[in-house]
């Protein structure tokens, strides 16, 4: 993989989070020119600094290096959310609403 690519695939995430460069840049330490040229290609990241990206923006770290960036769905990133929920009560209102809808949207077409 290529600068290009991994930035994009930095992007892609950072975006998906609702995180702004800056904001990003904070959370990982490091200034928005880096993450501005981690982005576009024009700066290698360091392997060390991947798995803080990782955490930050919420993916694994294979996320990274998937030949096709449409193979990352949004079905990690609630089951990553779904994963914070303190506990197993939460987690089974969280499914009793998703039912919910489902029903309700699959009600409309």
């Amino acid at each position: 993989m290529n600068s290009k690519q991994l930035g994009f695939r930095i992007r892609q995430a950072r975006e998906q989070r609702g995180l702004s460069q800056e904001e990003f840049a904070a959370a990982v330490s490091k200034d928005q020119g880096a993450i501005s040229d981690y982005e576009n290609g024009k700066r290698k990241l360091a392997a060390i600094d991947l798995p803080t990206f990782a955490t930050v923006l919420e993916v694994s770290l294979p996320y990274f290096f998937e030949q096709d960036a449409s193979t990352y769905t949004l079905d990690e990133v609630l089951l990553n959310y779904f994963h914070q929920l303190p506990d197993s009560e939460a987690r089974q209102g969280v499914i009793d609403i998703i039912r919910t809808l489902s029903y309700m949207l699959s009600k409309d077409q």
